[in-house]
């Protein structure tokens, strides 16, 4: 969500930029074609390579990180905002059960990936805001540690939850379970840089797992005003089921919407790569890295 100023000064910054080349942020084709528009200078393209539905102009790294520290905001009061000493008192009685912030479904997906483990899962939440997820999960018994991009929110939670949540990705730890991001894929500027950090925080034969907005084509043929509003300045990609088809074409995954189908998970295991429904607002991609899929 952007402030007045801050959608004036992005429509200005797509006006001057708008003649900048246009290259896919994930392969770097420039193979690209315009699918949505909005206020004439900002464009979703698709690249014809990868599939990657990403808006121009591009994020500048430099420029995403800055913007991440303070400036987010979000609707729901408490991705992006710390609260109060009493008002976390109260959140901590009530579990954090705000909305679509209960981790029990994400409890009870992580139980489908390791079917019948007693030890403590090591789970890193990457893009864990404050880290009320983070704390959710400790709950539950996991090993979780987090990252996020804005020291302030990282020194929050590690202050009032007692959580270790890093704003340096040099220094998260190593042989993770689980690679989890919810809503995160979607604000990052090098999509390849995010994967490759969970392939190397990653055990052998661990999971990346993405929650993020669903861009596939199945969703926008159905909700095609929610599909053009849920990209732009906030959400400079657009992830959908071709992208990760095309990416993760090597190994066992699964692709979905919500609600998400738990029992379609269990092939992963076996290796095998599955497509659920796709009609869902939220888009789902488990990929177990360390296992070539059955062909």
């Amino acid at each position: 969500m952007l402030s007045s100023v801050q959608k004036i000064q992005y429509l200005l910054d797509s006006a001057l930029r708008f003649g900048e080349k246009v290259a896919c942020t994930n392969c770097g084709s420039r193979d690209c074609t315009v699918i949505d528009r909005k206020y004439v200078f900002t464009r979703l393209f698709e690249c014809n390579g990868c599939h990657l539905y990403f808006r121009h102009p591009v994020e500048k790294v430099a420029q995403n990180k800055a913007f991440y520290q303070e400036d987010y905001i979000e609707k729901d009061k408490i991705t992006a905002e710390l609260p109060g000493r009493e008002e976390l008192e109260a959140m901590k009685q009530n579990g954090f059960s705000h909305g679509n912030k209960n981790a029990e479904r994400y409890h009870l997906l992580f139980k489908k990936l390791f079917p019948g483990s007693s030890f403590p899962l090591k789970v890193m939440d990457y893009g864990s805001s404050w880290g009320y997820t983070m704390w959710q999960l400790k709950q539950y018994g996991y090993d979780v540690e987090g990252f996020e991009i804005s020291g302030p929110r990282a020194a929050y939670g590690e202050k009032n939850l007692g959580l270790v949540i890093h704003a340096d990705e040099a220094k998260l730890r190593g042989d993770n379970d689980i690679f989890f991001s919810a809503h995160v894929i979607e604000h990052h500027p090098t999509i390849p840089g995010m994967i490759a950090l969970a392939k190397k925080l990653l055990k052998n034969n661990g999971y990346f797992v993405a929650i993020s907005p669903n861009g596939s084509e199945q969703y926008r043929e159905i909700e095609p005003g929610k599909f053009h509003h849920a990209w732009g300045k906030v959400h400079p990609n657009y992830l959908n089921v071709d992208f990760y088809k095309s990416i993760f074409s090597g190994f066992p995954y699964y692709i979905g919407s919500n609600p998400f189908n738990l029992e379609q998970i269990g092939p992963l295991n076996e290796g095998q790569q599955v497509t659920g429904d796709l009609t869902g607002e939220e888009l789902l991609v488990i990929v177990r890295f360390g296992q070539e899929k059955n062909r």
